[in-house]
């Protein structure tokens, strides 16, 4: 008679152990599963979210990384459209966009505030990025953005303007001299972060250059690529190709480009592993004591086989194979527990505290992760049968008249 089958007919026979077991094991592999998958989703979407951005690549003047522009546009790269066309052909790159990063000075007549401007090239813009999901008033820029300008709901509320309203831009231009344009008030953009929120305002990049008066020049290049492309490479390809166009541009990618990304993960990581520590230790810790008890209780049923003959090896193997069953029948019955509960979460609609220097939550989304499944099952696995093996060592050195005896 094989030890499975002993095992099985045991945990048949006292279906009330059999059950405590299964659920303590239910439980941790549940708890594996639920929170390996609310992890992974929440540092894909901070990726997501950094990536779409920032990009994953960005093309900037090699200037621009040995010090910042002292005047506007100091280290721009010139003849944008041709630099565009030269890096939208490079193998593996999805889209590229012109970013025109400057300061200045906004009014309506009455007040005027400071501000961070962006110059974009609107409907590449929209397509690759979030920025239509900001809007919550009006409309995000037309496809060749005329005059319009969206601004933060922050600095619109300094301003004192609402959409349909106009506007004066000044900045001063890349020779030293202030220049001014009207503009109007298409869209208010609610961003995230409160500091950014007050100063944002993004125009076409025809009206900033208007305002600059530095026609064909960009801040930089954002680069999105195709799924699976290999940023390494395609980063080189695209400095080789405009380096022999004439170009003088450095690369950088978006881990380069996002230290915020990482000093949150970096505090993820921190709360995410410590919680989960704990999390395992109880769970293992459970799981353990409930089988160390089951195979103490039953000492008196050791030395009964003990007595008819049952080598320790082979007790051993039984209880081992009782532990084996009760954590694969424990673990797929917490697949299930998690599966359920991850749809009752991700359709729940809560909303989870912002993150760092976000004024807005995100609605909870728990992945299904195998990676935490097969983690889960591993666990469970080892700890039952390790809580299993030194219990039933133990009692099967036991001599077999103390064994009987026992209490």
């Amino acid at each position: 008679m094989s030890a499975l089958f002993l095992a099985a007919r045991n945990l048949l026979r006292q279906r009330r152990r059999s059950i405590l077991l299964g659920a303590v094991v239910a439980f941790g592999f549940a708890a594996f599963a639920l929170a390996g998958g609310f992890i992974a989703q929440t540092f894909e979407a901070l990726k997501e979210g950094t990536i779409r951005s920032v990009g994953h690549i960005q093309v900037v003047d090699r200037r621009a990384l040995k010090g910042a522009e002292e005047t506007t546009l100091e280290h721009g790269l010139v003849s944008a459209t041709r630099a565009r066309t030269i890096a939208a052909g490079v193998p593996g790159v999805d889209a590229v966009l012109p970013r025109i990063e400057f300061v200045g000075l906004a009014t309506n007549g009455a007040r005027s505030v400071p501000y961070l401007g962006v110059g974009v090239d609107p409907q590449p813009e929209a397509a690759a990025t979030a920025v239509r999901e900001l809007v919550v008033a009006g409309t995000y820029l037309q496809a060749d953005g005329l005059d319009g300008v969206v601004l933060g709901t922050g600095l619109a509320s300094s301003l004192g303007v609402k959409t349909g309203q106009s506007v004066t831009l000044l900045a001063t231009t890349p020779d030293g001299s202030l220049n001014a344009v009207d503009a109007v008030v298409v869209g208010l953009a609610d961003v995230r972060i409160k500091e950014l929120n007050d100063r944002y305002l993004v125009g076409g990049v025809g009206l900033i250059w208007r305002l600059l008066q530095s026609p064909e020049v960009v801040s930089k290049l954002v680069v999105f690529l195709e799924p699976n492309a290999d940023e390494a490479i395609v980063a080189r390809r695209l400095t080789e190709s405009l380096n022999a166009a004439g170009y003088p541009v450095a690369t950088r990618n978006w881990r380069e480009l996002a230290v915020f990304y990482g000093q949150v993960k970096l505090l993820y990581v921190g709360i995410f592993g410590f919680v989960g520590g704990v999390l395992v230790v109880i769970v293992i810790l459970a799981a353990a004591i409930v089988m160390t008890m089951a195979v103490t209780e039953r000492t008196r049923e050791i030395g009964t086989l003990r007595a008819l003959g049952t080598r320790p090896a082979a007790v051993r193997r039984m209880f081992l194979a009782e532990a084996l069953l009760i954590a694969l029948a424990g673990c797929a019955a917490g697949a299930l527990v998690a599966l359920a509960a991850r749809a009752v979460l991700n359709a729940s609609g809560i909303i989870l505290p912002p993150p760092p220097g976000a004024t807005h939550g995100m609605p909870i989304n728990v992945r299904l992760y195998p990676l935490a499944y097969a983690a889960g099952l591993l666990a469970m696995v080892g700890t039952m049968t390790a809580a299993a093996y030194f219990p039933a060592r133990r009692a099967a050195r036991v001599p077999i008249v103390e064994a009987l005896s026992h209490v």
